[in-house]
């Protein structure tokens, strides 16, 4: 045998390798990639859930304007009726529409704060997933290099080559 062709299974061995860290270096950017992707699309929920919540805030203060604008035309229709503002009826009126109106506002403010509180949910959820999924690029990778590292030593070890396991050893 010639030089060269004693260096052909040595040279194959180490583009094997090479090949297998490669892979492996692609598997691990794609998982790195996979969570920022995840982190990414988390902050915009995070936004989006903010977002929910400070328009149920502006629902609720347009509820309580309300509200009180009908306590006030109440009172002007009662005291334009002739009823006093201590009038049992008009104070009765008045409480149904106060209690009313605060039951719209805090309604407003569950219903923001529940869908911030499920789209925050989300959100954990996506950076969970990318989490998971650059951990399982890195074991990929690892799997990557170990099968490529056990493959050139079962390729070129002398005593698979003894049993018909292959090998290049006389």
């Amino acid at each position: 045998m010639t030089g060269l062709e004693l260096m052909l299974p040595l040279i194959a061995a180490g583009a094997s390798g090479a090949g297998a860290l490669v892979q492996a270096s692609g598997t691990i950017a794609a998982g790195k990639t996979a969570q920022q992707s995840a982190n990414y699309e988390a902050a915009q929920l995070n936004i989006k859930a903010k977002e929910e919540q400070a328009s149920a805030q502006r629902d609720a203060q347009e509820l309580g304007r309300r509200r009180d604008l009908a306590l006030s035309e109440g009172q002007n229709k009662a005291a334009a009726s002739g009823f006093s503002a201590t009038d049992p009826t008009a104070l009765a009126i008045a409480d149904e529409i106060a209690k009313y109106g605060t039951m719209q506002e805090q309604m407003a403010m569950y219903g923001g704060e529940s869908r911030r509180t499920g789209i925050d949910a989300q959100a954990v959820g996506r950076r969970a997933e990318g989490a998971a999924a650059r951990r399982g690029a890195s074991y990929s990778a690892m799997g990557t290099i170990l099968g490529g590292i056990s493959s050139m030593a079962s390729k070129y070890n002398p005593a698979s080559a003894s049993t018909g396991g292959g090998g290049y050893y006389p």
